[in-house]
Parts: C-alpha cells; sequence; structure tokens
C-alpha cells in the first residue's frame, strides 16, 4: 500500500472508533440516568445535533469511497472499508433510537404508571445494551482471530438476553394493560421506548456480525457460534 492509502485507511478507522466510542458513552449515560432513578432528559446526554452527527457520517462514508475509488484496496482492507460502510448506518441508528428513547421515556415516567416499575424494567435490558455496544466496538481494535470469536460471541450473547428480557417486559405490561384499561395508552407508550432498547441490541449485532466479516472474511452473514 502506499503511504497515502495507509495514512487514509487509518484516519477512516480513527473516525469509525470516534463514533464508537460516543455510542458506548450514550448508552452508558443512559444506564447510568436510569440506576439513579431520577428520570432521563434528553439534553443532559451528550448526543450531537441532528446536523453533526448526519455531517461526521456522510464525511466518513465519502472518505471510504474516496479510498475505494482510488486507491484499488487490497481484500483484507476492502474488506474493513466495506464493513465500516454499513457500520456507519448501523450507527446511525443506535443513535436515533438512543434519541428516540430519550425523547419517549419522560413522557411515560410523567404519567400515572408506577414508574419505578418501568425503570426496573429499563436498567436490565440497557445493561444488556451497554455490554452488547462496547464488545461490538472494542472488535475495532482487535486482531487475533481467537478474541475476534469471542467478542462476537459476547455481542450474540448479549442480544439473546435482550430479545429474552424484552418478551419477559411486553407480556408483563400487556398483562397490565388488561388489567388497567384506563392505562393503556400509557403502557403502550412504555413498549415503544423500551422496543427503543431492543433495537440497540440488534444493531449492535449487526455491527458485530459485520467486523466478524471484515476481521476474518467469508460472507456478510451471522455466523453459527458451533463455527466460531
Amino acid at each position: 500500500m502506499l503511504p497515502t492509502e495507509i495514512e487514509k485507511l487509518h484516519k477512516i478507522k480513527a473516525d469509525m472508533m470516534a463514533l464508537g466510542e460516543h455510542i458506548v458513552k450514550v448508552n452508558e449515560d443512559i444506564l447510568n440516568a436510569l440506576k439513579a432513578k431520577k428520570g432521563l432528559k434528553i439534553d443532559e446526554i451528550e448526543l450531537y445535533s441532528k446536523k453533526q452527527w448526519r455531517e461526521k457520517i456522510a464525511d466518513i462514508d465519502s472518505q471510504i469511497i474516496n479510498v475505494c475509488a482510488l486507491y484499488s484496496p487490497e481484500a483484507r482492507d476492502l474488506r474493513q472499508l466495506v464493513a465500516f460502510l454499513k457500520i456507519t448506518n448501523e450507527f446511525d441508528r443506535i443513535e436515533n433510537s438512543c434519541r428516540s428513547f430519550l425523547r419517549e421515556l419522560p413522557t411515560v415516567l410523567e404519567g400515572d404508571m408506577d414508574k419505578d416499575s418501568i425503570l426496573e424494567y429499563a436498567i436490565p435490558l440497557q445493561k444488556t445494551c451497554v455490554k452488547a455496544v462496547k464488545n461490538a466496538v472494542a472488535l475495532f481494535n482487535t486482531k487475533d482471530k481467537e478474541e475476534v470469536n469471542q467478542l462476537y460471541k459476547s455481542v450474540v450473547l448479549e442480544e439473546d438476553k435482550n430479545d429474552e428480557l424484552y418478551k419477559m417486559i411486553e407480556k408483563s405490561l400487556l398483562n397490565e394493560v388488561n388489567e388497567n384499561i384506563e392505562l393503556s395508552r400509557e403502557y403502550q407508550g412504555a413498549l415503544s421506548a423500551l422496543r427503543r432498547l431492543e433495537k440497540v441490541a440488534d444493531r449492535a449485532l449487526s455491527i458485530a456480525v459485520l467486523m466478524h466479516f471484515a476481521k476474518i472474511g467469508g460472507t456478510i452473514s451471522q455466523p453459527e457460534l458451533s463455527d466460531i
């Protein structure tokens, strides 16, 4: 590779890591706020403005396309660039899910529902989000094949936990709706907000799948854990 190409690849990776670290911090801040049981306000969590966020995503995408067009990167680097181009979209979805959760949950907590029970649902759900996102982002700096597989497995397990927790929460809240018809709208609002956290874990798994492809190769599909 030419020195210019290496420099550009390093810049793209650094910018991707910065986005990943931001996503991790947002999810950690949400978890800490939930644990403090002080409620959540969107302006208390350090999010980029929508305009700034779109600009950061667009800048990385442009860098990737530029490198692919000008330098014909080798197979390994090309896999990584293809993965990065898809991962910026996953980062965008996570940011949007977090933003929506922060917008919807305060409305839920202002209603007549049992606020403590809603927070008790949200805290373990968000714990799985934090672990899944952190391990997915950790794949950016991992080269060892065994470590890549271990981090990938951990994301799969956390996403599975998240799914199971959400199903239990959904069942519980729907039972509450049947018993408190007058609060059905509020319970539906709570489900909608918590669904955003389920989506964060889904997107973290998508990132892990893409990084597994970037580091090890194969096809962009979820590997069977028995094959790792």
